[in-house]
């Protein structure tokens, strides 16, 4: 269903065909995010469906962000139903997968915190780039694993819960103060989550949570008591000492060639003392698959493309530079898994594509858009790299 927006009255068309569950619904004449924030924030509002939405960059992503918080606190209709928590941000991995180089530690934290929260409860709103739409990451059930849950008067064993932060990629420090950190003095654990504004001190009786208290870092002075806590992980990669040693056997099992000796040795060296090197969340899913995806953490939601075009065009180079740097690291002897440990396959993301409702948003309509797209091809743009028109994960023409 094709909409051309120029009234109000459009707005209300669109809220009915959301509501009689139209396949797919194409939106056009809206150019700046803050208008495309506008409206989907009065259709939420009507609908109380949620909404995935899918941008072209990081860049983009804050700009979404910023723009569906401000309409969600002012349009009367959406602040009864979307609180501020209701939204959430999944960035992408700005990192080159192949530069043996770590995600930024700002990034795996605001990922893993997405993740956690999206396995607890769907949002309203949830914002992602293209990128973070192929990219393989644990289940939902291995996020909620990965984190903790404490309730007073509940056994939880501190043993449990340090190995559990450990493995989550927090660090001890004495004393605490970043979030990200935890340390121990005989039963009493102090925790900093990224969900919680205030560090926690956590009192054990043995292995029965005996307090949950919020307190100052500062002053060390308690600000409250807590029947119920969230530990959020703070990455998506489960690692122990035990994960690296296993991941050094079978990397040397995965590349036996003499020509890889000396860069499989320089992650070895790490593995096999059970501590981490840098690159290694990329080479991890040798030993622990990833076998999830963000279609896992929001069923039952429709998804926003946001100029379908151009996010088209940015997937099939993510594809591409994936399958290049692989060969251009192996050809230097350097070690790398296939594109398809870490991203959706094409035919993957299609097949998903497929089974879910969305809202395509364009500036021109689905007509011009498409004259645009074939004389772009035709033209040789973009060097020949397969666009939209070739690659067709989002399909053509309309569905009801």
């Amino acid at each position: 269903m094709d909409f051309e927006i120029k009234t109000s009255a459009e707005i209300g068309r669109i809220i009915d065909e959301v509501k009689r569950g139209t396949r797919v619904i194409s939106i056009s004449g809206i150019t700046s995010i803050a208008a495309k924030a506008f409206v989907l924030s009065k259709v939420q509002a009507q609908t109380d469906k949620s909404f995935v939405v899918v941008t072209d960059s990081n860049n983009e992503l804050e700009s979404w962000e910023c723009d569906l918080e401000f309409w969600n606190s002012t349009v009367s209709e959406s602040a009864l139903r979307i609180p501020h928590s209701a939204l959430v941000a999944l960035p992408s991995f700005e990192t080159d997968i192949y530069s043996g180089v770590s995600p930024h530690a700002e990034t795996q934290e605001r990922r893993a915190l997405a993740l956690w929260q999206l396995a607890r409860q769907t949002a309203a709103f949830t914002v992602l780039p293209a990128k973070s739409l192929i990219t393989r990451t644990l289940s939902p059930l291995e996020i909620l694993a990965l984190g903790a849950i404490l309730r007073r008067d509940e056994d939880f064993a501190p043993e449990k819960l340090i190995e559990k932060l450990v493995s989550a990629g927090y660090v001890r420090e004495e004393p605490l103060n970043n979030i990200g950190q935890f340390s121990v003095r005989g039963g009493i654990v102090d925790v900093w989550s990224p969900d919680s504004p205030a560090p926690l001190r956590i009192e054990f009786f043995g292995d029965t949570v005996d307090s949950i208290r919020a307190f100052d870092p500062e002053t060390q002075l308690s600000t409250g008591q807590m029947k119920e806590v969230s530990i959020a992980p703070m990455r998506e990669f489960s690692a122990s000492p035990q994960d690296f040693r296993d991941w050094a056997f079978f990397a040397r099992e995965a590349f036996p060639d003499e020509r890889f000796t000396r860069n499989v040795k320089d992650r070895t060296g790490f593995a096999d003392e059970g501590e981490s090197f840098s690159g290694w969340e990329f080479l991890f899913p040798l030993v622990k698959p990833l076998g999830g995806s963000v279609f896992d953490y929001v069923k039952d939601c429709i998804f926003v493309i946001d100029e379908p075009s151009l996010i088209e065009q940015h997937l099939s180079n993510i594809y591409e530079t994936a399958d290049r740097r692989l060969a251009e690291i192996l050809n230097s002897d350097d070690i790398g898994l296939e594109p398809s440990h870490l991203y959706l396959k094409p035919a993957e993301l299609q097949d998903r594509l497929g089974k879910v409702s969305r809202v395509e948003l364009r500036s021109l309509g689905r007509i011009a858009a498409a004259t645009d797209e074939e004389f772009g091809l035709s033209a040789g743009s973009a060097g020949s790299v397969p666009g939209a028109i070739a690659t067709g994960f989002f399909g053509s023409g309309s569905k009801n």
